[in-house]
């Protein structure tokens, strides 16, 4: 039972940013067993009408019901090598879409996020349960810049390669799971390097069956209210530009640095033995040069 209970919180555990690829998936306090496994498909949408600018401010993007949708669906498994010992794999693919009343044309991009390659080894079990975690992200693409790409001179990028290491931390109380993860996001290109964060709480009080709510975030390792450029126009600038409702050209550039705070909750079900259904619904609460999204997600698990 245990080993189920943070296999359901690590399948969905906050998608902590869609449009930059960062996330804390990878990593679990618990390795499987030499020999064993899970597989999972997962998906789900998150939009954003708002942003927070570079001052932390809820702004609409402009006066024309601009709109940003990313929809994401993925594989993602664990094996074990040896008892402590896990080889890990993701691949989340994203449909990036934004749309405007009549200023510019919609634009849309359906693109492979990354191919997600990596290990989780176990430091501990027992009271404490502990891991340490990487995984390299290889992007769809390969062109160098994410501000000159000419396969996307206007929205986003062909994405950037990434190494994540994380710690992972968890214990069980009766009833009660609790499973914290810290990363270092190490990013190419021109983004900065991030430090993920994530933090579930659940409870289990019939056996197959759970609820949890957590948070998560991002905090950049430079100053987010000096960005390379703006994401969007009004996102970042001095006093006029910060005062735009315009929407600019609706030019929607890949964010190279944000800080947020993300707040989700969620439950799970065990169809039987082997398969187990989870879902959550998540806000980002706060944040700095970053998204305002909120969405659920939806994922499948089969163990082997």
């Amino acid at each position: 039972m245990l080993m189920a209970r943070y296999f359901i919180a690590s399948l969905l555990i906050i998608i902590v940013s869609i449009a930059a690829g960062s996330d804390l998936r990878a990593g679990e306090p618990i390795t499987s067993a030499k020999g064993k496994g899970i597989i999972a498909i997962y998906g789900g949408s998150a939009r954003a009408t708002s942003y927070y600018n570079i001052r932390g401010v809820l702004r609409r993007y402009d006066t024309l019901n601009t709109d940003f949708v990313v929809t994401t669906f993925g594989l993602w498994g664990n094996y074990g090598l040896t008892d402590d010992l896990q080889l890990d794999f993701d691949m989340p693919v994203n449909y990036c879409g934004i749309s405007s009343e009549d200023r510019f044309p919609d634009r849309s991009i359906f693109q492979l996020a990354y191919i997600g390659v990596g290990g989780t080894y176990q430091i501990t079990r027992g009271a404490l349960n502990s891991s340490l975690s990487a995984m390299a992200k290889i992007p769809a693409g390969f062109h160098r810049g994410i501000y000159d790409d000419p396969e996307h001179p206007s929205f986003l990028s062909d994405g950037m390669f990434q190494v994540t290491t994380s710690l992972n931390l968890g214990f069980t109380y009766d009833k009660v799971w609790v499973k914290g993860s810290a990363a270092y996001n190490w990013r190419d290109e021109e983004p900065l390097d991030e430090i993920l964060y994530a933090l579930e709480v659940g409870l289990s009080k019939i056996e197959g069956t759970g609820i949890f709510v957590g948070c998560s975030g991002v905090v950049s390792t430079g100053d987010v209210t000096m960005p390379l450029r703006p994401f969007y126009a009004g996102a970042s600038g001095d006093a006029v530009e910060l005062g735009r409702y315009d929407g600019g050209t609706g030019r929607f550039s890949t964010i190279d640095r944000e800080n947020f705070l993300a707040v989700n909750a969620g439950a799970y079900v065990d169809i039987f033995d082997q398969l187990v259904v989870s879902g959550k619904y998540t806000v980002r609460l706060l944040g700095t040069n970053s998204l305002a999204l909120q969405g659920a997600y939806l994922g499948v698990g089969y163990k082997f």
